[in-house]
């Protein structure tokens, strides 16, 4: 399998005040964004980049992470990896992240494409063309070797990853005060 992985500079973001919220997999129509209750400071960073990426879908996945990260650990998933289900008989869920609420219901995901900013780098790229099989998790770690050329993505400007980019959390030397953001959509 050849990963052909990507990413492009959506521009700048101004992010909301940092409060401590997480938001994982909100559902919500990229046409006409919704926030969860407590998120609605995010609509028009929302709103900005999927009118930058053109999504083009009826639903789009938003998580939102505003955390302390420890020195010594990284904020989201560290090692190289690429989101989402990879294959129809697979039952990895995207970043298995658990649905919100007593009646959600959990729905399987292809690969998806993302966009991402956050309020202080920590998400490196790895673009360029890979062989190799993700595992069933998306883990990369096993064709390291291949990887060239990284990039540590900007703070406050937002980035598309293509479903294929190869990516992976730094792990922070100090204790950070960072806000992550993150739109998945197929």
């Amino acid at each position: 399998m050849i990963l052909r992985s990507s990413f492009q500079d959506l521009g700048e973001v101004v992010m909301p005040a940092w409060k401590g919220r997480q938001c994982r997999m909100h559902v919500f129509d990229p046409s006409a964004p919704v926030m969860e209750a407590g998120f609605e400071d995010y609509v028009d960073v929302v709103a900005t980049l999927v009118d930058a990426a053109d999504v083009q879908t009826s639903e789009a996945y938003l998580t939102v992470d505003e955390k302390i990260v420890e020195p010594r650990m990284s904020q989201r998933r560290p090692g190289a990896h690429v989101e989402g289900r990879l294959s129809p008989k697979d039952t990895w869920w995207w970043h298995q992240e658990p649905a919100r609420g007593p009646s959600a219901k959990r729905r399987p995901v292809d690969r998806m494409a993302v966009i991402v900013t956050a309020s202080i780098p920590g998400c490196i790229v790895y673009p360029g063309e890979f062989e190799g099989e993700p595992k069933s998790d998306g883990d990369l770690e096993h064709i390291r070797d291949q990887f060239g050329e990284s990039h540590l993505l900007a703070a406050n400007r937002g980035f598309l990853l293509s479903p294929d980019c190869v990516h992976e959390s730094m792990v922070f030397a100090e204790r950070t005060k960072r806000t992550f953001l993150r739109i998945a959509f197929g």
